[in-house]
């Protein structure tokens, strides 16, 4: 009995304390309250299919989860094109709010900057065009590839030979690429995947509140990948 009055006491002391001016989630630096009403400062570099460049404003699956929630936080976006090395350095100084690039949670910049969790578990596989025929095994066969990846690294260890194209997949009879863009390409799916990713945003480091109403945003609005 006496346990558990001295537990029931510490209970109502903690209760009490995390009630009063202790409150958690908290941004240090205030990022939701700026960003809210106010400006979304997002660095950006171009990463196919995920950031794809077009003009003052990039297009593709992050951009188009960057607007809706700037819309919802009633913000107007301020796009920051630059090299990911740069865009880090500023995220991690909170000179940006935001930073999309096609990471996913095996990046190295994990132990300096914050990662929401994984918005989107993606497969990469080589795919088969319609009506092609294709030997089970893939050993010494031509498989296209974007360029300014490392499928090329995977395509290889399946001892096949990467090629790269401007644009997939370009008529090519093998091609490796997410299981979503096969779908809609046309194109089957071959034997196990080449490699699988955690895709993630990048926010300050710290601000607790500001990846929290992010990462409920993007368990309550999936990604479009059509």
């Amino acid at each position: 009995m006496k346990l558990l009055l001295i537990s029931s006491a510490l209970l109502l002391s903690l209760l009490s304390w995390l009630a009063g001016t202790h409150r958690y989630p908290r941004d240090p630096a205030h990022t939701l309250a700026h960003v809210r009403h106010g400006t979304l400062r997002v660095g950006y570099t171009v990463a196919p299919p995920w950031v794809v460049p077009a003009g003052a404003q990039p297009q593709g699956i992050e951009p188009a989860l960057v607007r809706a929630f700037a819309q919802r936080l009633g913000a107007r976006i301020e796009w920051v094109p630059g090299t990911e090395q740069h865009l880090y350095e500023a995220l991690k100084q909170r000179e940006l709010d935001l930073l999309i690039a096609g990471t996913t949670d095996e990046s190295p910049w994990k132990e300096q900057v914050g990662f929401t969790r994984a918005y989107m578990q993606a497969a990469v596989y080589v795919g088969a065009a319609p009506g092609a025929r294709t030997a089970p095994d893939l050993t010494g066969q031509r498989v296209a590839i974007a360029g300014g990846t490392d499928l090329g690294h995977y395509v290889r260890q399946r001892e096949s030979v990467p090629v790269v194209l401007a644009q997939l997949p370009g008529g090519h009879p093998l091609v490796a690429g997410y299981d979503w863009q096969l779908r809609r390409w046309g194109y089957r799916r071959l034997g196990k995947p080449l490699k699988q990713e955690n895709h993630v945003l990048a926010v300050p480091p710290g601000e607790n509140a500001w990846q929290l109403t992010l990462e409920t945003f993007l368990y309550q609005h999936p990604a479009q990948l059509d």
